[in-house]
């Protein structure tokens, strides 16, 4: 093989690589619910969760109990989780490595899947 075809396909090959790298961070874009927060603004059109049971903020959206799919993959939605009387969507979890630094993997709320939530709990 010929240097200049070696250098062609290397070509080829890294235009798809910045190609490929360039896709994923455009779809990882965007807080998701869960993130950290400080202001609603951090959360895109969702809400910042500031209370002591959401150390160092997260995000999440409100909800319908009861209504399939008001929440996006991953999350469940929650009673009280916003709220008194205000549902909010709340990242799912099977353990506490799922969750990010100081928050744990606990059932709240009636709910039957656990939620990352600050150890306190809601």
């Amino acid at each position: 093989m010929a240097l200049c075809d070696t250098c062609t396909i290397f070509s080829h090959a890294m235009k798809r690589l910045v190609l490929l790298s360039f896709v994923l961070v455009v779809g990882a874009c965007g807080p998701t619910i869960g993130d950290p927060c400080t202001t609603p603004h951090d959360c895109a059109n969702g809400t910042c969760l500031t209370q002591d049971y959401a150390p160092g903020g997260s995000c999440s959206l409100a909800c319908s109990m009861g209504v399939a799919n008001t929440c996006p993959a991953g999350t469940i939605c929650v009673k009280d989780a916003i709220g008194k009387n205000a549902a909010g969507c709340m990242r799912s979890c099977s353990a506490d490595k799922d969750c990010r630094l100081g928050y744990v993997c606990l059932t709240q709320n009636g709910s039957t899947t656990p939620i990352c939530i600050g150890p306190r709990g809601l």
